[in-house]
C-alpha cells in the first residue's frame, strides 16, 4: 500500500509541475500578446505583403489559429490540444505542428540522452580519482576543470570546437546532408541512416557531455571526501577492510546520491543548452526547430516545442523518483 501512495504522490507532484508549465506557456504565448495588444498575426504578416489585402489576410490567421476568441476560450482550446497532442498548424511551415516534432525529437534524444549517461560516468569516474588523490595535484586539477567547464560559456566554446575539429582537423563531419547521403547522392535508409547521423552527432555529445559534468564531479568527490572520514568508514577499516574496496563499495553507492539528484536538474539546463548546441552544430532537432519557430513568431510551433520539450524531461523526473528509493535506503516508498 506503501508503494501505491508513493507512486501516487510522485506522480501528482510531476502532474502539477507540468501543469504549472502549461500556465506559464499559456501565459507567455496568449495573455501578454493580448494584454499588450500584440497579434502574432500582424507580426507574421509583413507590412510589404502584395496580394489580398493586408487586414484581410490578418483576419483569416485570426481566425486560422483562434487568435480572435477569447482568453477563457483560448485556454480550454489550448488545454484540449495539448491533451490529445493535436498542437496545431505552424503558421511558417504550414504543416502539424506535432509532425515537426516527430521528425526532430529522436535527433534531439539521440543527443541528450547519451550526452546526460556519459557526463554521469566521467563525473563519477573522475569524482573517484579525486576522492583517491584528496589533496594532491591530480586532485585539484580534476576539481579546477569541473569548476571551469560551469562558467565556460557553452556557445562560445562550441564555435572553437566545431571550427577545430570539424572545419580544421576534419576528424568529424560538419554537414548533415553529406553526412546521410551515400555516393551515389542518394539520402542512407534504415540502419546505414542512423549509424551516420550518430556519427555526426558525436561531435555536440562529446562537447555536451564535457560541458555539463562538472557540477556532477564536485558534488560526487566533496560528499565522497567527507564520507572518507566519517564514522561508519574508520569502522570499516578498524575491521581490515581494504581503502580501496571501502572507496568503490561502500562510499560510491552514498555519493552517487546528490548525483542523481543532480540529474534531474542537469536535465533542464541540457534541454536549454541544446537549443545553442543544436543551432551551432547545425542539428535539426527541437531546439533548432525552437529558434526557428521564434525567429518566425510562430506561436503554435513555440507552444508546442516547449510543452514536447518540458514534457520530455518532466517523463524522466518522475522516472528519477522512482529510482531514487533504490539506490538510497533511506527513501522509503512512503
Amino acid at each position: 500500500m506503501s508503494l501505491l501512495r508513493y507512486l501516487t504522490k510522485r506522480i501528482a507532484e510531476r502532474i502539477a509541475l507540468l501543469f504549472g508549465i502549461i500556465i506559464f506557456n499559456f501565459i507567455i504565448f496568449q495573455v501578454l500578446p493580448t494584454i499588450y495588444g500584440v497579434n502574432p498575426a500582424e507580426l507574421y504578416v509583413p507590412l510589404t505583403y502584395k496580394g489580398l489585402p493586408r487586414s484581410e489576410l490578418v483576419q483569416a490567421l485570426d481566425n486560422q489559429f483562434g487568435l480572435n476568441l477569447p482568453l477563457d476560450e483560448r485556454f480550454f482550446v489550448y488545454m484540449k490540444s495539448l491533451l490529445t497532442f493535436h498542437l496545431g498548424i505552424s503558421m511558417s511551415y504550414q504543416q502539424p505542428v506535432i509532425s515537426l516534432i516527430e521528425a526532430r525529437f529522436p535527433v534531439t534524444a539521440l543527443l541528450v540522452i547519451p550526452s546526460l549517461i556519459l557526463s554521469t560516468i566521467l563525473a563519477i569516474v573522475l569524482g573517484l580519482y579525486s576522492i583517491s588523490r584528496q589533496g594532491k595535484v591530480g586532485d585539484v586539477a580534476v576539481s579546477f576543470t569541473s569548476i571551469m567547464t560551469y562558467f565556460i560559456p557553452a556557445f562560445w566554446l562550441g564555435e572553437i570546437v566545431l571550427y577545430f575539429f570539424g572545419f580544421y582537423l576534419r576528424i568529424f563531419p560538419t554537414n548533415l546532408a553529406e553526412a546521410i547521403t551515400s555516393s551515389n547522392g542518394h539520402t542512407l535508409v534504415g540502419v546505414a541512416y542512423w549509424v551516420d547521423l550518430l556519427k555526426f552527432l558525436t561531435l555536440p555529445i562529446l562537447f555536451i557531455t564535457v560541458i555539463s559534468y562538472g557540477v556532477r564531479n564536485i558534488l560526487f568527490r566533496n560528499n565522497g571526501v567527507e564520507l572518507m572520514g566519517s564514522n561508519f568508514v574508520n569502522y570499516l577499516r578498524a575491521r581490515g577492510i581494504d581503502d580501496r574496496k571501502i572507496l568503490y563499495k561502500h562510499i560510491t553507492r552514498n555519493a552517487v546520491i546528490p548525483v542523481v539528484t543532480r540529474v534531474g536538474i542537469d536535465i533542464a539546463f541540457l534541454f536549454a543548452g541544446v537549443v545553442f548546441i543544436e543551432d551551432i552544430f547545425n542539428i535539426p532537432g527541437l531546439g533548432r526547430l525552437l529558434v526557428r519557430g521564434a525567429e518566425n513568431l510562430d506561436v503554435p510551433l513555440l507552444g508546442g516545442d516547449f510543452y514536447i520539450i518540458s514534457l520530455f524531461a518532466v517523463i524522466i523526473l518522475l522516472a528519477l523518483d522512482l529510482i531514487y528509493p533504490l539506490i538510497d535506503p533511506r527513501v522509503k516508498y512512503e
